[in-house]
């Protein structure tokens, strides 16, 4: 899920309720010329306001690369790109939508969508977060997302946003309307970065050990899908969706280490992403202890 800074969130009620409310109203037909120096003021506003989550996003950072104040500047800075696509995109027509993306292996996707078992997506807190899941309603797909529980005005009103486009969002905690998802062939979408409910497998990241989800995982080997990585991002002013070919989870008889295996080999690809854009990982909360 698209996500608040912990310091931001913890004061939000009146005062993002209030903006929450501006942001419907009128961020939907904000120019994409006004994107770009709206999001350097609100970012930079953000990054000065929100010390806990500052030091989180730079603690990150020295594990991933050397950037400085600089660079994590640029991760609030990336974080308000985000929330601006979120609001103005589900006013564009699909096929608008569609080619302003620049687009990389999407016949993985379309190999693994052509499967029985259906498909599960897992993706990250990369870029414009809600982007691959958009895409693929842009496709006719049908999309459905675990929803955590939404905190404040402004989680629901970017709910509000990303539904008005054709996503679908149920219950993280429903283990049975997860199964039913695939079995009327929709795609299964999972954000895997962030181990918010604390399960997870603790596995090599960076070069260090660190908690990472393992629910995407657990969920293909239970029901057979494939489990395609697809991470959004921006070049420039340019949207990007690349998508992954079906990851090899194995499956030795021994569960828990098939999983394990299949959480470290899935992080392998999510490091190769996040080191070509370290900026745009928008994530507010010490991932290595």
């Amino acid at each position: 899920m698209v996500h608040l800074p912990p310091d931001v969130a913890a004061t939000e009620h009146v005062e993002l309720a209030v903006l929450s409310g501006v942001a419907e109203r009128t961020l939907r037909g904000m120019p994409a010329s006004l994107v770009g120096p709206v999001a350097e003021v609100a970012g930079t506003v953000a990054y000065l306001a929100s010390p806990n989550a500052r030091a989180a996003v730079r603690a990150n950072l020295a594990v991933i690369c050397s950037g400085g104040e600089g660079l994590a500047r640029r991760v609030f800075v990336e974080q308000t790109r985000n929330y601006l696509d979120v609001f103005r995109i589900p006013r564009m027509d699909p096929q608008e939508l569609l080619a302003q993306i620049r687009v990389t292996g999407w016949e993985n996707f379309e190999r693994a969508a052509a499967r029985a078992d259906g498909v599960v997506c897992a993706s990250a807190h990369l870029g414009s977060i809600g982007l691959v899941g958009q895409m693929l309603v842009a496709h006719g797909y049908r999309v459905v997302m675990p929803l955590e529980t939404e905190r404040g005005d402004m989680q629901r009103a970017i709910n509000r946003a990303r539904r008005a486009l054709g996503l679908e969002f149920i219950p993280i905690e429903s283990a049975l309307g997860l199964r039913r998802v695939l079995r009327e062939g929709k795609v299964l979408g999972f954000l895997a970065d962030r181990a918010v409910t604390g399960t997870g497998e603790r596995v090599p990241f960076f070069g260090r050990d660190a908690l990472l989800p393992s629910a995407h995982i657990a969920f293909a080997m239970r029901s057979g899908a494939a489990l395609v990585p697809a991470f959004a991002g921006h070049d420039g002013d340019v949207l990007t969706a690349s998508f992954e070919p079906p990851l090899e989870i194995p499956r030795s008889g021994d569960r828990d280490a098939d999983l394990r295996e299949g959480v470290r080999r899935w992080a392998a690809v999510l490091e190769k992403y996040i080191a070509r854009a370290p900026e745009q990982w928008s994530v507010f909360e010490r991932v290595w202890d």
